[in-house]
């Protein structure tokens, strides 16, 4: 499973995609997408918001349908996020759920 943001837009939101599979079983390869929006609240941290989400392929919405609520639960961005330290490569951050991430910038041409 990999978990990536994959666009963070001008208007207070991102998008995060989750990409899973089982190799055996092709038909559990697909995604989650959750689109949330988030507001300053502070000079270090955002408060986030879940605004929709998506599983594809449509087949893996039908099997996830019933425990949809509880998927969701598991990767529910709604909360906030600190950032807690920022320098020209790394930016390393916290939130409500006790997570920790470190997040490196990339040279754009190289990806």
């Amino acid at each position: 499973m990999s978990r990536s943001v994959t666009s963070v837009h001008p208007k207070e939101k991102a998008v995060s995609v989750i990409k899973f599979s089982a190799r055996a079983l092709k038909i559990f390869s697909g995604q989650l997408a959750i689109e949330a929006s988030y507001t300053i609240t502070t000079k270090t941290r955002v408060g986030i918001k879940l605004e929709s989400s998506t599983i594809t392929p449509d087949q893996l919405m039908n099997i996830f349908q019933k425990n949809y609520d509880m998927l969701l639960a598991i990767f529910n961005p709604e909360g906030w996020l600190e950032i807690t330290y920022v320098d020209e490569s790394l930016r390393i951050g916290r939130d409500d759920k006790a997570n920790i991430f470190v997040l490196e910038k990339t040279d754009p041409s190289q990806v």
